[in-house]
């Protein structure tokens, strides 16, 4: 499965503030991405739509069904397959990263609504039988409301759509490896682990890299591979997969 979109995005390098802008650059791209594992949080939301369905037409509430199960996808979407916006810029000796989530603000509009959607149908549920009132808010009807509590919650949307500037220096690249299946090349580089973290961990020596995930789509791969070969000449770009943690 290919991580990058499909869709074409204007090149974004020019709207954001670069430390070496003083170098030429030899690359440039903008880039939309799948970056973590999407397997975990989407099955969550899947197991919790497929309940909420099931007991809609157990207790013959098919419409109430549905409509609960609409927002739990549109969730489902925006969690499991939320992309990442990456910005890149790179000189002879230097490689920038801008990268934040791709979430329109409509999203969290729509997420500060979505618990009275859920409050609405448990109603409907009480109306038709208050026996099972209490059965929807302790099941399914109670996860999607916690669920779009936390996802329409201020701060929750600053986290997400949250900025950062990463560099490098193609100097200190160890390994590379490119995933052409998913749409990456992964550059490992040395890393040391901040002091205060390091004293709370056993065996802090463990964390000594990096990877760094450069994302391409189809048309932009050709371009991407060979300045990527230019800038370390000296290291291998091996065929390989990456894998993504919990």
């Amino acid at each position: 499965m290919r991580r990058t979109s499909w869709r074409k995005i204007p090149n974004l390098t020019e709207d954001q503030e670069w430390t070496h802008d003083n170098e030429t650059a030899v690359a440039t791209w903008t880039v939309k991405a799948i970056d973590k594992r999407i397997i975990p949080e989407g099955s969550i939301i899947v197991i919790s739509t497929l309940i909420t369905v099931g007991f809609g037409l157990w207790v013959g509430m098919g419409y109430a069904a549905f409509l609960a199960a609409l927002p739990m996808t549109f969730i489902f979407y925006k969690q499991a397959m939320q992309k990442t916006v990456f910005v890149y810029r790179a000189t002879s000796k230097h490689l920038e990263v801008c990268r934040w989530q791709d979430i329109p603000d409509m999203v969290f509009i729509f997420l500060r609504v979505f618990p009275f959607v859920m409050i609405g149908i448990v109603l409907m549920l009480l109306i038709s039988n208050p026996a099972l009132s209490i059965a929807a808010l302790a099941g399914p009807a109670l996860v999607g409301i916690g669920l779009a509590s936390v996802g329409g919650d201020s701060s929750y949307q600053t986290y997400w759509q949250d900025f950062h500037h990463d560099e490098y220096l193609w100097s200190e690249v160890l390994e590379a490896m490119l995933d052409a299946e998913q749409g990456l090349i992964v550059l490992t580089l040395p890393y040391e682990l901040p002091a205060e973290y390091a004293a709370q961990i056993e065996n802090p020596e463990q964390f000594n890299s990096q990877d760094v995930r450069l994302y391409f789509r189809k048309d932009q791969q050709a371009e991407v591979i060979s300045m990527v070969k230019d800038r370390i000449p000296d290291i291998e770009l091996t065929p390989g997969r990456q894998i993504y943690e919990l």
